[in-house]
């Protein structure tokens, strides 16, 4: 169990490091998202090979799903390169209230609880103060906020998706689905995909289609075995904590944002963390 929560916080800063490289690639973000869908496809394919046939429902459903995380995942490199890697990661940081919305409409018999809309209000506030006091980026983070939609959409579905294949062909299904978004994207709007320039976009691309994808996501699906969606959820909490942390060390973002973004990323990642100790007290007075 220790072991298991170990490698869920690496898949975080893993997840964390991701936005950085955003920012460190010079490609545009629907780019960046088939180029890194794409590779990880290829990688998956070369360490499953047979194991990759599934049936034709199944498939269509992965990849489907590998749609919306293509979404996600553009909207979520085109917040970095609206605004920047902080702004996108409070953004993504209202995963949690979106996870409380939509689980209740999603999931057959979960109830609305109170509870989560006093947090989610609270979510709001953080939200709101950020975006008067960081207009200069309120669409880099209105994206933000739409991408972390998306990933909660398609955390949802991957509850259901564990238990009808290995994770690795999960995986590879999924992101071949991202792939074929992205590119299709790429080729109506401009007839076709652009390469990573130079050695050093290679090497980003590299780094973030095999360690932040191949296997962060994979082992992320992999954990859905033995932990349940609150626990990977909570400590999800931490992703805009290290990836705000990053973007200092590489980036020196601290010194270009207003006392607004502190106060407002404070009431989010407060009530974020919260949020889990007081839904388990009041489980316990209900028992």
């Amino acid at each position: 169990m220790v072991r298991d929560h170990l490698k869920l916080q690496v898949i975080i800063v893993l997840w964390g490091f991701t936005a950085v490289l955003g920012e460190l690639l010079t490609l545009p973000a629907v780019g960046i998202v088939a180029w890194r869908t794409g590779l990880a496809a290829f990688f998956l394919l070369l360490w499953i090979r047979r194991r990759s046939l599934v049936g034709v429902k199944n498939a269509l459903i992965f990849i489907g799903t590998g749609f919306v995380i293509g979404g996600h995942w553009i909207t979520f490199f085109l917040a970095v390169k609206v605004a920047n890697v902080s702004i996108c990661m409070i953004g993504v940081a209202t995963l949690s209230l979106w996870t409380a919305i939509l689980e209740p409409l999603i999931i057959k018999g979960r109830k609305f609880r109170p509870i989560d809309l006093l947090f989610g209000s609270v979510t709001v506030i953080g939200v709101s103060i950020i975006y008067r006091s960081e207009l200069e980026y309120s669409n880099g983070f209105l994206i933000a906020i739409f991408s972390a939609f998306l990933a909660a959409v398609f955390s949802i579905v991957n509850s259901f998706h564990i238990e009808k294949a290995h994770h690795y062909v999960i995986t590879f299904y999924e992101m071949l689905g991202a792939c074929l978004f992205a590119s299709a994207f790429l080729l109506v709007k401009d007839g076709s995909i652009p390469l990573p320039d130079g050695s050093r976009d290679w090497l980003w691309m590299m780094i973030l289609a095999f360690f932040c994808t191949v296997v962060a996501y994979s082992q992320y699906v992999e954990l859905l075995n033995r932990l349940n969606i609150f626990t990977i959820k909570f400590a999800g909490n931490l992703e805009p904590v290290y990836g705000i942390a990053l973007a200092a060390l590489f980036f020196q973002e601290h010194k270009n944002l207003n006392p607004g973004f502190y106060l407002g990323s404070a009431i989010i990642i407060t009530s974020i963390l919260l949020y889990p100790f007081v839904r388990r007290s009041i489980a316990r007075r209900t028992a």
